[in-house]
C-alpha cells in the first residue's frame, strides 16, 4: 500500500472524521491539550527517548500469535491464557497509539487513517473477546474461528500502522536525516543577533536555532523533532523554547528534551565568533544527549 493509494483511500471515506472525533473525545482526558504534562509524557514515551507504542504493542500481538499457532496445536488452555493475555494488554497499545496520533489529527490523511486504524484494531480486540467468551462457554470450534479473524482484523489494523509511521512519519524524529555539520560553517553576523531574540538561519540546507544569552551564543536545530513546528515561532522562556504546535519544550543550552509529546531532543551545535561572524558546527560529545 503506498501513501497515494492511502491517500486516495481515506479521502472517499468521510465517515472516518466523525469516528476521529468520537475517539478524540475518548481520550482527550488523559492526552488532550488540557491533559496532565506528566501522562502524556509518559504515555508517548518522552521519558523513553523514543515512542512507547511500537514496544508495547508486541504484546497483544505476540500473545495472539503464539495463541493461533497453540490452537493449531489443540494446546487448549495455554491458547486460550495467551488469548486472555492479550486483550489485558491491548488496552496499553490502544492508549499510547492513541497518544501518539493525537497530536496529528489536524491533518486529514493521518486523522482518517488513524481512525480506521483504531477502527480495526478495536474490531480485532472485539473479536479476541468474543473468541475468549466462546471458549469459557465450552465452544471451542467458534472461539478458534472468532480468534483466527480476530488475527486476520489485527494484521490489517497493523498495515495500516505502519502506513502512519514509515509513510506519514508518526513518531518519527523529524531531525534524524538532517546533513551533519561537522565543520566551523558561517551563520550570520555577530551584531545581528541580539541578546533574548532568536534568529532562524538556514547551514547547508538544515535549520538552525540561534539565540544569545548573557552566558553566550546557543545554537539547536530550528525544526520540533516532533512534528516539525518552526521552534523560532514558539515560546521562549529563559533558556527553554516550547513548540508552537504541541508543547514539547527543550533547553537551549544543550538541547535536551524537558517535555513532550517530543521523545527526541534537537541537534546541539558549538559555536564561535570568528571575524565578526558567528560559526557553528554539530556537538559531538554532550553530557545529555
Amino acid at each position: 500500500m503506498t501513501t497515494k493509494r492511502t491517500k486516495q483511500l481515506v479521502r472517499h471515506m468521510p465517515w472516518l472524521d466523525s469516528a476521529a472525533s468520537i475517539m478524540q473525545k475518548v481520550f482527550a482526558p488523559a492526552l488532550g491539550e488540557h491533559s496532565p504534562q506528566s501522562v502524556k509524557d509518559a504515555l508517548v514515551g518522552t521519558w523513553l527517548g523514543h515512542p512507547l507504542h511500537p514496544m508495547v504493542v508486541q504484546l497483544p500481538i505476540g500473545f495472539w500469535t503464539s495463541a493461533t499457532l497453540l490452537d493449531l496445536l489443540h494446546l487448549d488452555e495455554a491458547a486460550d491464557l495467551l488469548i486472555g493475555a492479550g486483550v489485558i494488554t491491548s488496552g496499553g497499545a490502544m492508549i499510547t497509539g492513541a497518544a501518539q496520533w493525537m497530536d496529528a489529527t489536524n491533518d486529514e490523511t493521518p486523522r482518517r487513517l488513524g481512525a480506521l486504524h483504531g477502527a480495526v484494531n478495536s474490531l480485532g480486540i472485539g473479536l479476541f473477546i468474543a473468541s475468549l467468551a466462546a471458549r469459557r462457554a465450552g465452544n471451542r470450534r467458534r472461539g478458534v474461528v472468532l480468534s483466527m479473524m480476530g488475527m486476520g482484523a489485527v494484521s490489517a489494523g497493523g498495515l495500516l500502522g505502519g502506513e502512519l509511521a514509515y509513510e506519514l512519519g508518526l513518531g518519527v524524529n523529524r531531525n534524524a536525516f538532517d546533513a551533519q555539520i561537522s565543520k566551523w560553517s558561517d551563520t550570520l553576523p555577530a551584531h545581528d543577533l541580539v541578546t533574548g531574540k532568536p534568529r532562524r538561519v538556514d547551514v547547508g540546507g538544515t535549520s538552525i536555532l540561534l539565540v544569545r544569552h548573557d552566558d553566550g551564543i546557543h545554537a539547536v536545530g530550528a525544526i520540533c523533532p516532533h512534528l516539525g513546528a518552526p521552534l523560532d515561532e514558539g515560546e521562549f522562556d529563559g533558556e527553554t523554547v516550547i513548540c508552537p504546535w504541541h508543547g514539547s519544550t527543550f533547553c537551549l543550552t544543550d538541547g535536551s528534551l524537558l517535555h513532550g509529546p517530543a521523545t527526541s531532543p534537537l541537534p546541539l551545535y558549538e559555536t564561535r565568533v570568528k571575524a565578526g561572524t558567528i560559526q557553528i558546527r554539530v556537538r559531538k560529545t554532550t553530557e545529555k544527549q
